[in-house]
C-alpha cells in the first residue's frame, strides 16, 4: 500500500503508482519534471507553491484545482485542456485513476472557511484508497470517509523540538 509512496513536506506527497502523482508540491529541492498529475487542495502558500509545481510538471502534465485557483494555474502556464476544476462533494475519473473531493475547511477558525470549497482526496488506485485530507479539521464529512491509508498534514514547530 505504501510502497512507492513519498512525503516530502508536511503537505507535499509524491505517489508513483503506474502515473506519477503529486499532491500539494511544496519544498521540492530540484527538477524532476516527472508529474503525471498535480492534486492541489488549496491556495495557501505551502499547498499551491508555483515555484515547486514548476519543478515537478511536464509539458502534459494534468492539474486538479480548486475553482479558485483556475486564473493561477492558467497564469502559471497550464492550459484548459490540462487543468480539472474540482469542488467539495463529487466523484471524478482520469484515465485510471478514480477520485472523489471531501470538502476540507476549519470549524472554528477563519483560516479554511467552508465558503471557499476547498478540499481533500479519496483517490483509488488498484482498489486501494488513499486520502489526502488538505488543511481541515474534523468535520462531519471526513468522519465518513472509507479508505486504507490517510495522509493529514502535519507542521512541526521546530521550537518543539529536543
Amino acid at each position: 500500500m505504501l510502497s512507492n509512496i513519498e512525503v516530502l513536506c508536511h503537505s507535499s506527497i509524491k505517489m508513483n503508482k503506474g502515473s506519477v502523482i503529486y499532491f500539494d508540491p511544496f519544498k521540492i529541492n530540484k527538477n524532476y519534471n516527472d508529474a503525471d498529475y498535480i492534486f492541489i487542495t488549496h491556495s495557501h502558500y505551502d499547498h499551491y507553491s508555483e515555484e515547486d509545481i514548476n519543478k515537478v510538471k511536464k509539458d502534459d502534465t494534468i492539474i486538479i484545482v480548486p475553482i479558485d485557483l483556475v486564473s493561477s494555474v492558467q497564469k502559471n502556464g497550464f492550459s484548459n485542456e490540462h487543468i480539472i476544476l474540482v469542488e467539495p462533494n463529487k466523484k471524478y475519473e482520469i484515465e485510471n485513476i478514480k477520485f472523489e473531493t471531501i470538502p476540507a475547511y476549519n470549524t472554528n477558525k477563519a483560516f479554511h472557511p467552508k465558503e471557499n470549497k476547498w478540499i481533500g482526496y479519496v483517490l483509488e488506485i488498484n482498489n486501494i484508497k488513499y486520502y489526502i485530507a488538505g488543511d481541515t479539521d474534523i468535520t462531519e464529512e471526513n468522519k465518513k470517509v472509507v479508505c486504507d491509508v490517510a495522509f493529514v498534514p502535519v507542521r512541526r514547530n521546530i521550537y518543539n523540538d529536543i
